[in-house]
Formats: structure tokens, C-alpha cells, sequence
């Protein structure tokens, strides 16, 4: 199980969530060294996830617990309660968020791997999904993004028995958009605007040896930006943390 990112239109840095510690440890810029924010947050179990909840401009943590099916929201990038708490799922799911309405707001989902469809809400609460897409094939992965630079954020799925993306530029069910051939195995997908364009391209963390791997544009390729941070155990996040284009 693994966990998705945005696809924001500022610059989308990465960070770590360390499971062992419930810690987000975040970076403003695509290097190595030290974390510019670690935020306790969760409880063992829980699932990374990040978002422009509120629509200011500026990604913030969250969690998924998948004990209750419920999203756990912060509207800062601080330890504390959740803003926003919204119970969307079924046990087994994973999570997957994304501007799926072009509003500027980042909202929940879920894919089901039992029947490999994408569930998505246009709201941060509780309810039945706005979007129910079906898309990949048993053993996929979910990403989200805006793939094509133009309205929200649409869906995809990583295959890792192919190292392999397949990526839609709208929330329906069809043929993917771009295919894209990146990583190796044991890879988790991630995604985000690397370069600040507006578009969403693809990347992996690697846990083998904790270093993201990031390509500018939805193809196969070398990476265009090689980032060792983390450690053995940890999960990768996307955003924009300080809200600065």
C-alpha cells in the first residue's frame, strides 16, 4: 500500500512521513539535507497524505486511517488536531487526493483494489463519491495529478510489474493518456509539478537506498532530479509546504 500526491500548480518539494515516529519531515526544495518542518502527527497505522485542504495556496499533512476509513485533515503544517475529519471508504482502500473539480482545493478519494475503481468526493466530508472511475488492473497503484496542465487533477495508476505509468487526463474510464516507463522494483509512485509549470509529472522513492527519483515530464526517461532524504521505513509526501510558487 502506498500513498499519492498532488498535483499542485506551484513547485511540489518532497518530505518523508516515518511511520516508526508518526513524523512528517518536509523540505522546501528538491535537495538533500535537513527537514524544514517536522510535525508529529497520527497514530501508528495511519497512512500519509497531502493537500491544499482550505484552497490558500499551501500544501498541509493529513493521514488516512484505514482502522476507521476516516481522513484526518490539518490546515497547517503543525502538530495538533484535525481541521477536518471526513469518514469516506471501505477497509482496503487506499487513499488518493486531488483537485478532482478544477476549484483550487484538494479533496479526498479512495481506490479499491477489489474492483479497481477510483472513488472521489468534491468535498473534504462524508458521503457518496461525486466520481466513480474504473481504471488499471489487480495489483496497480494509484496516483493523481494534472497531467496536462489544464483544469484539476486527474487519475492514474502505477504498474509495478512493469516499472510502469498509465496516466488519464480525465476522470473517466478509458485508455490511459501517457504511458511512461520509470523506476525499478519495489519503487512507490509519487507525483508533482517538479518544475513549477503547472503540470504534474511522474517520480518514485526509492526505499532501498530513501532517495526520490523525479522526471519533468510524463515519459520514460532518466531522472531529471536525483534526492537522497529519508531513511529504512519511511513513506514519501508531495507539496507545495511553504505555499510559495
Amino acid at each position: 500500500m502506498t500513498v499519492l500526491q498532488i498535483g499542485a500548480a506551484d513547485a511540489a518539494t518532497i518530505g518523508i512521513y516515518r511511520p516508526a515516529a508518526v513524523t512528517f519531515c518536509l523540505k522546501e526544495a528538491n535537495t538533500p539535507g535537513l527537514s524544514d518542518y517536522q510535525i508529529s502527527y497520527g497514530i501508528a497505522g495511519d497512512l500519509p497524505i497531502a493537500g491544499d485542504w482550505d484552497g490558500n495556496g499551501t500544501t498541509t499533512i493529513g493521514i488516512y486511517r484505514p482502522s476507521n476509513s476516516t481522513f484526518y485533515l490539518r490546515n497547517s503544517n503543525s502538530g495538533g488536531v484535525g481541521d477536518i475529519e471526513a469518514k469516506f471508504g471501505i477497509p482496503g482502500d487506499i487513499p488518493v487526493v486531488g483537485d478532482w473539480d478544477g476549484n483550487g482545493t484538494t479533496t479526498i478519494g479512495v481506490y479499491r483494489p477489489s474492483n479497481r475503481r477510483f472513488y472521489l468526493r468534491n468535498s473534504n466530508t462524508t458521503g457518496i463519491a461525486d466520481v466513480v472511475v474504473e481504471f488499471g488492473l489487480p495489483g496497480d497503484i494509484p496516483i493523481a495529478g494534472n497531467w496536462d496542465g489544464i483544469g484539476g487533477d486527474s487519475i492514474g495508476v502505477y504498474r509495478p510489474s512493469q516499472s510502469t505509468f498509465y496516466l488519464r487526463n480525465s476522470n473517466k474510464t478509458g485508455s490511459p493518456d501517457a504511458v511512461a516507463q520509470f523506476g525499478i522494483s519495489g519503487d512507490t509512485p509519487i507525483a508533482g509539478d517538479w518544475d513549477g509549470d503547472g503540470t504534474a509529472t511522474i517520480g518514485v522513492y526509492r526505499p532501498s537506498d530513501s532517495t526520490f527519483y523525479l522526471r519533468n515530464s510524463n515519459t520514460a526517461g532518466m531522472a531529471d532530479a536525483v534526492i537522497e532524504f529519508g531513511a529504512v521505513g519511511d513513506l514519501p509526501v508531495v507539496g507545495n509546504w511553504d505555499g510559495i510558487p
